[in-house]
């Protein structure tokens, strides 16, 4: 048992979102957030807003160096406006390189878990979370982070100026 070796991951391309769910709880002021990332091997962060149908943000959440591939949690929501459209915006990043980013649109009605739980177990994630749509570069909000593919291009500075 202890002589085993550990094994690590061993990324082939930068982390990126999988699949992603955004579910109200019955009282509709909260929502159960849920993401599943590909394996990485260095830890990225990752920033979840949710935005009301007027484009505001409602509810926030950063996790700075995230140590597993799933990801579940609750967010909640301010001043919640039942039966409309709300979107669920999620960013992937690492060492102040933006990875992925997407959107995810969901209704702000209550689904029974029994649904819930059966989207999630065959993986299908349907309708409230499949339709992961990358935000055209025009939608992008600007942290000052560069592409990973650029990332990737330029040697790292390690903090020194030149």
């Amino acid at each position: 048992m202890y002589n085993q070796p550990i094994e690590f991951v061993q990324e082939d391309e930068p982390p990126r979102f999988l699949r992603a769910q955004a579910l109200p709880y019955p009282d509709l002021q909260r929502v159960w957030a849920r993401v599943q990332l590909t394996p990485f091997d260095g830890h990225p962060e990752l920033e979840m807003v949710i935005l009301d149908p007027d484009g505001q943000a409602v509810a926030e959440m950063t996790m700075v160096d995230v140590q597993f591939t799933y990801i579940s949690l609750t967010m909640h929501l301010k001043r919640p406006r039942p039966d409309e459209a709300y979107h669920l915006l999620l960013r992937l990043t690492r060492d102040h390189t933006l990875l992925d980013q997407r959107s995810v649109s969901f209704d702000l009605v209550f689904v029974e878990r029994d649904e819930a739980m059966a989207d999630a177990e065959t993986l299908m994630w349907a309708e409230r979370g499949v339709a992961m749509e990358p935000l055209p570069p025009e939608e992008a909000i600007d942290l000052g982070l560069i592409p990973a593919q650029q990332a990737a291009q330029e040697p790292p500075n390690n903090g020194n100026v030149s």
